[in-house]
């Protein structure tokens, strides 16, 4: 079961993209700054993260500004959510696991309940209810 507890970096994200959505663009600003120098991470007022998500550990976290997180996910620390050469970044389903390390780059998508295992490279599409580790990841378990 998922807490209702959600940490620092996960509010300071809900604010600083609630005054990017109102046009306080400076302001946005300002907590993008105190979340890269404060907290260690680098999550822009503009990715689409969903209500519900839980950035466990905030310290390393990198996503890219063109990326969709559905609710439920829980992110791990240095957590890499990138594009490719200036494209869009991943899109991430409903209540998936990405463990402490993980690297997702590029337009990816990965499905809803997928676990993805700590320092896994996924540069592939990952199906509903899998389980994906290694470099680059493969998925090994298939949840029914």
């Amino acid at each position: 079961m998922m807490s209702k507890r959600i940490g620092i970096a996960t509010k300071c994200y809900y604010l600083e993209n609630w005054l990017y959505r109102h046009n306080l663009k400076i302001s946005a600003n300002i907590v993008y700054r105190f979340m890269q120098v404060v907290l260690g991470c680098t999550i822009p007022p503009s990715c689409d993260i969903e209500k519900g998500c839980n950035i466990a550990h905030w310290h390393g976290i990198v996503f890219n500004h063109k990326l969709h997180i559905g609710a439920g996910t829980i992110i791990y620390q240095n957590v890499t959510l990138g594009g490719l050469k200036g494209k869009h970044g991943p899109i991430i389903g409903k209540n998936c696991i990405i463990g402490a390390g993980a690297v997702i780059l590029g337009e990816v998508k990965i499905g809803n309940n997928v676990h993805i295992g700590a320092n896994a490279v996924v540069l592939k599409d990952l199906p509903d209810n899998s389980t994906a580790v290694g470099v680059p990841a493969k998925v090994v378990k298939m949840k029914e």
